[in-house]
């Protein structure tokens, strides 16, 4: 069981409703199909909560959302949210076996879903038994957009608690099964009072949501515009023109996302000729941040304070992050423990290591996850004596700054020595013509593992791995230099964004 000693739940409905009271005709969302005010979006989270409880959904029963990124993932949100059922959110690129094998395992009441993904839902349901759905876009009896208008009987919000199930999310990193984690309304409140205490956010901010809302990043980013009030933008892809088209366009001033988005970005031929001006801070989130990327994003937008983030689902999420006066001094860290917030380097006894020594990182405080859903040897392997031990090596120098520096299972040990795959990945980013690479481990009947690196050149640039190779040894010791490069037009990666760092994969033509 996690460390929750704080005693606050963030009960997101009742947020909202407070914040509607107080600025009902502010605009509260700005998506591609409509815009919300913050009258709206209560009225109608109102009448859906009154139809989820009118359709025998009760305090602590699970409602499962499928959604692409849209208006509708915050409405589901809210609704469920205030009637007390916990909210399941599912990632909208699941497909077959995948797809069955979470829906079986979430036992849900009720399943909003969008109609562009029905027919895997149907798939599924031809080998479990069949869920009641409420249709986004659809027609009929399931129509979601049909219970905008009010229930018969209003909702009745039930009294929670803040240790009280709120939100299961599936997560399985880039290998094994998903497992469920649930959060509680007390893991909840973490994710607003950090943004706020860190000024990473206020109510002028303008946000705009571009990763997929069916990761955590939709709820938290929910929980966030009912506490601040602000606008959110959300955008529907993945796209860097659609992306700079939104910024000019409502303002934004406000973005997280995942490298490969700021790669794109800077590949944008007239990015300059963009107006940008209205952006103040951009996060890079996600998995170890090349320097390099961040250093070339802050040149060509000089602007935008570019800073640095980590956490997991499992710790809702935010574990450290880079405060935006330090953006430019701290660049490269991940930054230090957020607000409410312990963490440790560990060796692989437990005992604590010191200034510059690469270790797992740990956590402990009210932001670590209840546990995984109905997984009691999963949980009790994952947090021990109330530390989330999270799998990743970093390492804290004297002034409190953590250093990301990957997987622990990613580390490759070759010949007996460790190499950490981010220093190879940070200097083959300083080589012209790479946008994108991953190192990794490569097994070897002498050696125990080599290192191979994969490679995206950028639009247009030619990379020769010969002469790849000489400007590595030239610059890395030895046991760090790749055994073998490839060159690849893309990586593969998790439905997430993140690299699949897997040889087999990688060198696969």
């Amino acid at each position: 069981m996690a460390d929750d000693t704080g005693s606050v739940g963030f009960f997101a409905a009742e947020v909202l409703e407070r914040t509607a009271e107080r600025q009902p005709q502010k605009t509260a969302i700005i998506a591609k199909e409509e815009e919300l005010t913050f009258a709206t979006l209560n009225q109608r989270v109102h009448a859906l909560a009154g139809h989820l409880q009118a359709e025998g959904i009760h305090h602590g029963d699970r409602v499962g959302v499928l959604l692409p990124n849209s208006a509708a993932i915050p409405l589901s949100y809210y609704a469920t949210q205030k009637i007390g059922a916990v909210t399941v959110i599912l990632d909208a690129r699941l497909k077959g076996k995948e797809l069955q094998g979470v829906l079986q395992d979430a036992d849900l009441k009720l399943l909003v879903v969008h109609q562009q993904l029905f027919s895997e839902v149907e798939e599924a349901f031809k080998s479990m038994a069949p869920v009641p759905l409420w249709i986004v876009s659809g027609e009929g009896a399931r129509s979601f957009e049909q219970r905008y208008a009010p229930s018969t009987t209003a909702a009745v919000a039930p009294r929670l608690n803040p240790a009280d199930d709120a939100l299961i999310l599936y997560t399985s990193g880039t290998t094994g099964e998903p497992k469920g984690v649930v959060l509680s309304f007390r893991n909840l409140a973490q994710y607003p009072k950090v943004m706020g205490e860190m000024k990473i956010t206020d109510s002028s901010t303008i946000r705009g949501c571009i990763l997929p809302m069916s990761h955590i990043v939709g709820p938290i980013v929910c929980n966030e515009l009912a506490e601040r009030g602000y606008t959110l933008v959300i955008f529907d892809q993945i796209n860097p023109i659609t992306l700079l088209e939104g910024i000019q366009k409502y303002r934004v001033n406000v973005f997280e996302s995942v490298p490969i988005v700021f790669q794109l970005l800077l590949g944008v031929k007239n990015l300059a000729s963009y107006d940008t001006s209205s952006m103040k801070i951009a996060a890079m989130m996600g998995t170890s941040i090349p320097l390099p990327l961040l250093r070339a994003f802050q040149a060509a937008q000089p602007h935008i304070k570019v800073i640095q983030g980590y956490g997991l689902t499992e710790t809702s999420p935010m574990i450290t992050l880079v405060e935006p006066a330090k953006a430019e001094a701290a660049m490269g860290s991940i930054g230090c423990a957020v607000p409410g917030v312990k963490v440790k380097i560990v060796d692989e006894g437990g005992k604590e290591l010191g200034i510059d020594e690469p270790g797992e990182i740990i956590t402990r405080g009210p932001h670590v996850m209840k546990g995984y859903f109905r997984r009691p040897d999963a949980t009790a392997q994952r947090i021990r004596d109330s530390w989330l031990y999270t799998g990743d090596v970093g390492k804290r120098d004297a002034d409190g700054y953590y250093y990301h520096l990957g997987r622990r299972d990613d580390m490759i040990i070759t010949g007996g020595l460790n190499v950490y795959p981010a220093e190879v990945e940070n200097r083959i980013y300083t080589y012209p013509g790479v946008q994108e690479t991953i190192v990794f481990a490569i097994p070897d009947a002498k050696r125990g593992q080599v290192i191979g690196a994969a490679i995206v050149a950028r639009a247009g640039a030619s990379i020769s791995e010969k002469e790849l190779l000489t400007f590595l040894r030239a610059n890395l010791a030895n046991f760090k230099v790749p055994d073998k490069i490839v060159v690849r037009e893309s990586l593969p990666r998790t439905s997430s964004g993140k690299i699949v760092r897997d040889a087999q994969t990688l060198l696969a033509s």
